[in-house]
C-alpha cells in the first residue's frame, strides 16, 4: 500500500510573478508550500517528500511543465497534479492531471487549489 503523503502543495513555474501570485492565493490553504522555478528543482523537492498536490506552469526553463507531472504521477499516483496554463494540453496525459486556468479569476483558482488539496487517493 501507498502511504498518501501529507498534505503539501508544490507550485512550479519559471516566472517568478506567477509563483508570487500562487503564494498569495494559497496562504490560507492548510499544509506546507514549496516553490521552485524548473523542473529539475521540483524534481528534487519531489524526492525529499512526495507533495499531495503539485501545480506546474507549462513552460519550464528546463522542460515542459505537463512532462514533470507525469513524471510525477508516475512515481506517486496519490499526488494530485495540474497543469497551470492558457489552455488545456493539446495531448493526452495521463489520467490524474488536471487543468488550472491561468487566466482564472483568483477566486476560480483558489476553489481549485482547495479542492485539489481536499480529493482523496
Amino acid at each position: 500500500m501507498i502511504a498518501k503523503p501529507s498534505l503539501t502543495f508544490l507550485f512550479v513555474d519559471e516566472d517568478p510573478r506567477a509563483l508570487a501570485a500562487l503564494r498569495r492565493l494559497s496562504r490560507d490553504l492548510p499544509g506546507g508550500k514549496r516553490f521552485a522555478q524548473g523542473m529539475t528543482e521540483a524534481l528534487a523537492l519531489v524526492r525529499q517528500e512526495a507533495p499531495r498536490v503539485v501545480v506546474s506552469g507549462d513552460l519550464l526553463p528546463d522542460g515542459a511543465g505537463l512532462e514533470l507531472l507525469e513524471q510525477v504521477r508516475a512515481h506517486h499516483p496519490c499526488t494530485a497534479c495540474a497543469l497551470h496554463a492558457v489552455s488545456p494540453p493539446t495531448r493526452p496525459c495521463l489520467r490524474g492531471i488536471t487543468w488550472v486556468d491561468r487566466a482564472a479569476s483568483p477566486s476560480q483558482v483558489h476553489a481549485q487549489l482547495r479542492a485539489l488539496g481536499s480529493g482523496s487517493c
